[in-house]
């Protein structure tokens, strides 16, 4: 498995720590051990415990919208995924990347794969992007995508959504992630129910070409980044959806 910085350097690092570690750990094993706990069995839970790098979580600021890029910022997935390995390599959890589309999006996903296989990364939930408009793009999102009044801008946005599940068939994933930005910034602007029935419309589109072993996330944010009225706004709505959407027969 290739690794960005010479394991060498890191145990050496690491053994300069070892002793003042050791001190700490057993210290707290005790202070833990007067309160019932097992020090050893918390250990290996937190061993077990694995937590996947966003891709875009590895350039400058880290955020959806717009920032200034620095110095060494990786340019392409590729140079993402040599990042995301340096994280692994030091933390030891992160041995998975859930990466952004289009951002992410390459001419040959097999070649993709093969790049983060050489790190020793696997892939995670694949996030799809209805919340910006791209080059190119036929119908725009600036009144919403899953839950605009636009059936073209639906028919997009779930198209969008079905690309996602057959890129991350290609990178051996098995969730995708689905964040809408929908909502509205004034009152009056937006009928509250008939969005949210647009968006449950075009998530069950998208959740029934879903391959049964996956797995569909729905997110949701109060006020990002419409100002006034989010569609999927809290965990009430998010249950709401999810109910609505309900089990897959297969799964």
């Amino acid at each position: 498995m290739t690794q960005r910085i010479d394991q060498a350097l890191v145990a050496s690092e690491n053994d300069k720590q070892a002793e003042a570690l050791k001190q700490d750990f057993d210290a707290l094993g005790e202070t833990l051990s007067r309160s019932g706990l097992d020090i050893e069995a918390l250990t290996a839970q937190a061993q077990a415990f694995g937590i996947a790098v966003p891709s875009w979580g590895v350039g400058t600021g880290g955020t959806r919208f717009a920032r200034f890029p620095g110095t060494g910022e990786p340019r392409n997935i590729f140079e993402k995924i040599e990042d995301c390995a340096v994280i692994n390599q030091l933390s030891g959890c992160t041995s998975q990347v859930s990466p952004h589309f289009p951002w992410d999006r390459v001419d040959d996903f097999s070649e993709l794969k093969q790049h983060a296989d050489q790190y020793g990364l696997a892939w995670d939930s694949i996030n799809s992007n209805t919340f910006q408009d791209q080059a190119g793009q036929e119908h725009s999102y600036k009144y919403g995508s899953l839950s605009n009044t636009s059936k073209a801008a639906r028919e997009q946005a779930i198209a969008h959504n079905l690309e996602c599940i057959d890129w991350g068939k290609q990178l051996g994933s098995d969730t995708l992630t689905v964040w809408v930005g929908d909502g509205s910034n004034h009152p009056g602007q937006q009928h509250f129910q008939r969005a949210f029935e647009r968006y449950l419309d075009s998530a069950q589109q998208i959740y029934k070409a879903l391959p049964d072993t996956w797995e569909m996330h729905i997110e949701h944010k109060m006020f990002e980044p419409a100002f006034y009225s989010t569609v999927i706004q809290d965990w009430g709505s998010n249950l709401l959806a999810a109910l609505e959407l309900g089990v897959k027969q297969n799964a």
